[in-house]
């Protein structure tokens, strides 16, 4: 099975790139107030009424057919999210189509007709290579290269890891092969973006031209902080999968949980905003395809109440990290114990779709606790990062 993937790499030599850039988003610009006034949005009959105009205003022949199709894509996706108003195109992001405006030779890789120059001592991707983007970020271009990639079939056969996503501890992990038990902190990412807002805020309470430039050399340092712990993380974990056989990880569906934070605190409802939990799901959900393993979502109601022993379920069952029944008085930690929940919920989701045909899991930890009683197994060593 075949997948695309981006890599990213810092380029330089006589690129023409900045001059492109700013003729770029002027006729993207114009070409947007004409697409949002006419709701013009077939890219090919917009190309055949502006192609000649684009070419006057200094694009190549193949940015301003690219520019056609970016400007309708946009005004496309804008009308199904009923979000229809005029586009403004400020991003320094130039599309290059491979074997048109770039293309790899014995010396290298040409880009609008000259050699292009790799920083980066990565080795470039084998396979075959498809359009792709030019980027600038602070003044430095990036050549984000998208190539085609092998990826196994997803398994049949394996046991389930079940995982909980929370801010204090941003994985913890349990499989239904054995006790180990997979821990990702998530203490260093919330420090580091801490220290960053900290930092922000003062410099910008400054407000002098100096701290103005200190702020611009600071935007997206969080961000590029955050997106690399994520890539860590996600990596461990299915790693950790990997080493157990697991055919399925499964994660809580957490689309709503911004929703439910708006009655709380404004500290909490701070950090359950600032919780990256939808890219720490797309990275592991990708990383663990690569190695045919399958990612499922499931309800995250009650899976931190819940006892899996005797399917008892309380608010008060719940003391921070540690989890005590209060009618049978088993006692775990709280997120391990989580993690065996949102496990048990698939095999649920799986033993409902084999006798009913219902995809829909019982949301009873009683009736939870009968389906999947022996999936549990005793503790055991904790496998910590």
């Amino acid at each position: 099975m075949k997948a695309i993937r981006t890599i990213k790499f810092k380029v330089s030599g006589s690129i023409k790139a900045d001059g492109l850039l700013v003729v770029w988003l002027k006729a993207a610009n114009w070409l947007s107030d004409i697409a949002f006034k006419t709701e013009e949005l077939n890219s090919n009959r917009l190309a055949k009424a502006h192609y000649a105009n684009l070419r006057d205003m200094g694009l190549p022949s193949q940015l301003a057919c690219s520019l056609c199709k970016v400007v309708c894509a946009t005004y496309k996706t804008a009308k199904s999210n009923k979000r229809w108003r005029l586009a403004k195109f400020t991003r320094a992001v130039l599309p290059v189509v491979w074997k048109r405006d770039f293309n790899r030779t014995k010396k290298g890789i040409t880009l609008w007709g000259e050699l292009l120059t790799i920083i980066d001592s990565r080795q470039l991707p084998d396979g075959s290579w498809k359009d792709s983007k030019l980027k600038r970020i602070g003044g430095v271009w990036y050549l984000c290269l998208a190539h085609e990639v092998e990826i196994e079939e997803p398994k049949s056969e394996g046991c389930i890891v079940g995982v909980d996503m929370g801010i204090k501890r941003m994985l913890v992990a349990t499989n239904s092969a054995n006790s180990k038990t997979f821990f990702f902190h998530g203490g260093v990412l919330n420090h580091h973006r801490s220290c960053i807002r900290r930092t922000r805020a003062a410099v910008q309470s400054v407000g002098t031209r100096s701290a103005r430039r200190l702020l611009r050399r600071m935007s997206g340092h969080e961000a590029a902080v955050t997106g690399h712990l994520l890539h860590v993380a996600s990596k461990a974990l299915v790693s950790y999968a990997v080493d157990v056989g697991a055919r399925r990880i499964v994660v809580e569906n957490l689309e709503n949980i911004r929703d439910s934070s708006l009655s709380k605190g404004k500290d909490l409802r701070s950090k359950v905003h600032r919780w990256p939990y939808a890219d720490m799901r797309f990275k592991i959900a990708y990383k663990a395809a690569a190695v045919g393993i399958e990612l499922e979502l499931v309800s995250p109601k009650n899976t931190s109440r819940g006892c899996n022993a005797c399917g008892h379920v309380s608010a008060s069952n719940r003391k921070g990290l540690r989890f005590s029944c209060q009618k049978c008085g088993h006692q775990e930690d709280a997120d391990r114990h989580a993690s065996k929940n949102i496990r048990a919920r698939s095999v649920a989701v799986e033993h409902n779709s084999a006798m009913t045909g219902s995809i829909k899991a019982p949301l009873g930890s009683s009736e939870l606790s009968d389906i999947v009683a022996d999936s549990f197994v005793s503790h055991g060593d904790l496998v910590s990062i």
